[in-house]
């Protein structure tokens, strides 16, 4: 096709006003375009203008300093919640009593041993034996790791009776 089989074609009015329609259609076309990338621009420059006239960036850097801040207060918090919870799990919080007659001439189970015992189970036994004329008043550690044979049937029963305790408190 040559320039002058070009131009006859251009000149058919069928073309030209197919031609003409795709203009007008291109240039609405342009018009929208323009009017949405004017909105879009509009947006962006309130976006980064921010709040009370602040800038976003502004805004993003003020959000990560207390993210920062954050985070370094949730990590002193969590020592010191270790740091108690250590001192907890060494604290006498267990009890276990048992109240019992000494001396059989002695009735109303005025005797009586209180274990007190901390998480891992060590603590103290004492034991209040009471006659007719004294008191007394006798302390055996308890280890957890090491079985004492010289308890008595009642500092044992207390015992258990605080390590009973110490089970449910852990395991319920």
């Amino acid at each position: 096709m040559d320039w002058r089989q070009l131009g006859e074609w251009a000149n058919r009015p069928e073309i030209a006003a197919g031609l003409a329609l795709t203009v007008v259609l291109l240039a609405v076309m342009t018009v929208i375009s323009t009017w949405q990338a004017a909105r879009f621009r509009k947006r962006w420059n309130d976006a980064l203008r921010g709040v009370n006239g602040k800038q976003l960036e502004e805004i993003l850097y003020e959000c990560l300093r207390r993210v920062s801040q954050t985070e370094e207060t949730v990590r002193e918090h969590r020592q010191r919640i270790e740091s108690l919870q250590d001192q907890a799990d060494r604290c006498l919080q267990r009890v276990g009593v048992v109240k019992f007659d000494a001396f059989d001439d002695i009735g109303g189970q005025q005797s009586f041993v209180v274990a007190l015992l901390n998480e891992k189970g060590d603590g103290v036994a004492v034991s209040g034996l009471h006659s007719r004329q004294e008191m007394r008043v006798y302390a055996k550690t308890i280890s957890s790791d090491r079985k004492d044979e010289f308890l008595s049937a009642e500092e044992a029963q207390a015992i258990k009776i605080a390590q009973r305790e110490l089970v449910a408190a852990t395991h319920g």
